[in-house]
């Protein structure tokens, strides 16, 4: 069997070769010891909740005292989730766009109203994206492929302590596999309605008694949504995916004290540019666009420029993690990561055969981490301490036609950041438990643009803690109190086109206050509820804006806002057969106070990026056969109320509520490890909004829509 497995994983790496490695395996979250964390094989704990590592340390949801969901592959998959910007379809108080210069390999992710939607390399997410610990600078390249991962984890609210800068709305991370002792290899393959066509396998396998080795691999490929009707010889279609990815891991554990893991991953997507649909809402426009003057169909393209059809994306990442224990109580983890992107993108904002507004748009940015942390274990004590670093450095070129005349914007910025923290957890009693911690952060940034005749240098610090305080009410049931500070680091406005306005901003703060209640109640529900109030100071007011000149991004510290509501997961049991999973989000945001001299927002409206209410639902039924196989059906529905897509609130920056429903139909064979699904991810083809651009003075509104339409097909996963 051994080298059965050995030769699967070897003929399925020559394959991998042709993939391109995806955004995967670098850190592993901290473990009890270091031979069960080379030696993990899967997400579960023995009460069927899934082990998480927010805290650097192995806990389940309920251990954890904040707002935290956690999902298995599986669990995602049978959902309709595959990949990070369909998070939102499962988790409450989440909202996730798609806008980033017409590449879907991009997600801006709000959570409780938090986030920013720029992906340029001047300005930083409002929300992290983690891969196995390691920090994600970039909002493109984000969108990770969510295919042979172990979970993924999402956290509501401020994560300034542990997680540290740039966690102002919260955190998510994406978990992966990792190898060991036992043998295991899958593949699966999925076609479908769309040119739908996915191929991927995971592979694991003892080389000695201390050495692991772990492949995967996966090919996406699905059609795109729309033409482009004035580029005949364009060479894709609007919102089409082609897709290749894979990942490698090395798990050495010498002796039970000490474990090594190596890993590299990385991945290359070609893509069609997103679809948009532009409405005029200004016949009085500068440019004197008519609403002829767009394609009739909304997923069409009327570009006439040849760079704007294809976009691309490649990610290459590897990491070293080496933990030692030190004693029985003690134990040191070092980590060190480097990753590296590139991408290709840009929007034709006009839609129409003219060359008023394109923007072909290249990008790339290197970054690397290193952390080194201290973890202790006694009776009743537990904590962590550590220190950080990253570094990233990053340009963006952008080829433009404004208004029928060519020109360049050349830009760049370097990024140092160092940090020391430490965290604790106390058992006061045998139910009742105190944690918190302290970071102290230090940035700097080196910005230039106009190609370097222009260059800023600004830096920043600051503390951010948190305090909880946390009751066992039974072993199954708990409840918690907590005070989270988060901090989001300062910048520089993503397009600007003179020295005059490329002035930094300084950094947004927030305090959360919250309380739940988490747990399972009997045999019947499992949940988790909370409540929240939260308040946001210097918050960044950003806005976009077309000019006779060009198209400009400019941010100020112009506001307080503060948003307040609550959030509910659960499964309910009904029966042997039947489960119900719910959750509902309520996030009430405004803004509560506007700086002097702002005149476009006012007090008492509501930030961009923060839907009033996230809710979805999901029956399932599971029953197993007589053979032993398993017959597994569920549906699941989501709406998201409207957002709105500026600060300035009003119906041209509105993007309009959206329901989705997805099923799956699935037939499990386990004494032969195959398991044969049938689909359906919105089906029924609801046509929304992603994103939005309100240019008045330009005279329309262009709409980034969605290209996941209706789709329907068939899957079969195979274990050896």
């Amino acid at each position: 069997m051994r080298v059965g497995i050995k030769a699967r994983i070897l003929s399925a790496a020559s394959v991998s070769g042709l993939l391109a490695l995806t955004p995967a395996a670098a850190t592993p979250a901290a473990q009890p010891t270091p031979a069960a964390e080379a030696a993990n094989d899967g997400a579960g704990s023995s009460n069927g909740e899934i082990t998480v590592t927010a805290r650097k340390r192995n806990e389940t949801v309920r251990d954890i005292p904040a707002a935290i969901s956690a999902f298995s592959a599986e669990t995602l998959t049978a959902r309709g989730v595959g990949s990070v910007k369909a998070i939102d379809q499962v988790v409450p108080s989440v909202h996730i766009e798609n806008v980033g210069a017409g590449n879907i390999s991009q997600a801006a992710v709000f959570i409780r109203g938090v986030g920013n939607r720029e992906h340029l390399i001047f300005t930083d997410p409002g929300v992290g994206v983690y891969l196995d610990g390691v920090y994600l600078g970039r909002a493109m390249g984000a969108n990770l492929s969510l295919s042979n991962i172990d979970h993924i984890e999402v956290l509501r609210g401020p994560q300034g302590t542990l997680s540290g800068r740039n966690t102002l709305g919260g955190a998510i991370n994406v978990v992966t596999k990792l190898p060991g002792q036992q043998e295991a290899f899958e593949m699966s393959a999925t076609l479908g309605t769309r040119e739908r066509a996915n191929a991927s396998f995971y592979g694991s396998t003892p080389i000695t008694d201390t050495l692991a080795f772990s492949l995967s691999g996966l090919y996406e490929h699905r059609g795109g949504v729309g033409k482009f009707v004035n580029l005949p010889e364009a060479n894709v279609e609007v919102g089409q995916i082609d897709q290749g990815s894979g990942r490698a891991v090395l798990a050495w554990t010498p002796s039970t004290e000490t474990s090594v893991i190596l890993s590299a991953d990385g991945m290359k997507g070609n893509y069609g540019i997103s679809p948009i649909q532009n409405t005029i809402i200004n016949p009085n426009g500068f440019f004197g666009l008519k609403q002829s003057d767009f394609p009739a169909n909304a997923y069409d393209s009327g570009t006439t420029n040849a760079k704007i059809p294809n976009t691309n994306a490649k990610n290459f990442g590897t990491s070293l993690t080496v933990r030692q224990n030190l004693n029985a109580n003690l134990s040191i983890k070092a980590i060190g990561s480097y990753r590296y992107l590139s991408y290709k993108g840009g929007l034709d904002d006009d839609n129409s055969p003219y060359s008023y507004s394109e923007y072909p748009e290249y990008g790339h940015s290197r970054q690397s981490t290193g952390e080194l942390q201290l973890n202790g274990e006694y009776d009743k004590l537990n904590f962590v301490t550590g220190a950080y670093y990253f570094h990233e450095n990053g340009v963006v070129r952008q080829n433009f036609i404004y208004n029928n005349v060519p020109g360049q914007a050349y830009g760049g910025q370097e990024t140092n950041s160092y940090a020391l923290y430490a965290h604790a957890g106390y058992n006061l009693t045998e139910s009742l438990k105190l944690s918190g911690g302290v970071r102290y952060t230090w940035d700097k940034k080196d910005a230039f643009i106009l190609a370097r005749t222009v260059q800023r240098s600004e830096n920043w610090n600051a503390p951010t803690w948190d305090v909880a305080l946390d009751y066992k009410i039974s072993p199954s049931l708990a409840a918690y109190a907590t005070i989270q500070r988060g901090y989001q680091s300062g910048g520089f406005p993503a397009r600007a086109n003179s020295a005059a306005v490329f002035v930094p901003y300084d950094p947004t703060y927030a305090t959360n206050h919250e309380v739940g209640l988490k747990g399972r109640l009997g045999n019947v529900l499992q949940f988790a509820a909370d409540v929240f109030y939260t308040q946001y100071k210097d918050l960044v007011v950003s806005q976009s804006t077309s000019t006779p000149t060009g198209f400009i991004t400019l941010s100020a510290n112009a506001a307080r806002s503060r948003t307040y509501g609550a959030e509910f997961e659960g499964t309910l049991f009904l029966g042997k057969y039947l489960s119900l999973d719910a959750t509902v989000g309520y996030n009430n945001a405004k803004y509560t106070r506007l700086d002097a001299g702002v005149t476009s927002v006012v007090a008492g409206t509501r930030p961009l990026g923060s839907p009033l209410w996230t809710v979805a639902i999901g029956p399932q039924f599971k029953t197993t056969l007589a053979s032993g196989d398993t017959l597994t059906a569920r549906v699941d529905t989501n709406y998201r109320s409207s957002v709105f897509n500026q600060p300035v609130n009003g119906v041209p920056n509105i993007i309009p509520r959206r329901y989705l429903t997805n099923f799956e139909i699935s037939y499990g064979m386990p004494d032969k490890g195959l398991t044969f699904s049938i689909y359906g991810t919105n089906i029924f083809n609801e046509k929304y909004v992603v994103g939005q651009l309100v240019l008045n003075t330009a005279g329309f509104k262009e709409s980034i829509l969605n290209n996941d339409r209706s789709e329907f097909g068939v899957r079969i996963k195979k274990k050896f």
